[in-house]
């Protein structure tokens, strides 16, 4: 079975004002430490979250078609008119 979770924090960047919880991104040098199977424990685990960095994210201006899932495709990204 293949799944995925998308795992969020608290927003303190300059999102934060768009919405108070931002994804967690896992910077290319913590690959390795994330996907360690060995770590599983809640104290390990919350260590990592810890030590992640904040994601830089740039704002942009969507159309509400973003709102709904039946919309996808890359003209969601234009800016509305």
């Amino acid at each position: 079975m293949l799944s995925c979770t998308v795992l969020t924090t608290t927003a303190h960047d300059s999102l934060g004002h768009v919405h108070d919880r931002a994804p967690v991104i896992v910077p290319p040098e913590m690959y390795g430490a994330w996907l360690n199977p060995g770590t599983t424990g809640k104290n390990d685990v919350q260590e990592l979250l810890d030590a992640m960095p904040e994601p830089v994210l740039t704002p942009r201006v969507v159309t509400d078609r973003v709102n709904s899932v039946r919309n996808n495709g890359p003209e969601l990204l234009d800016p509305p008119t």
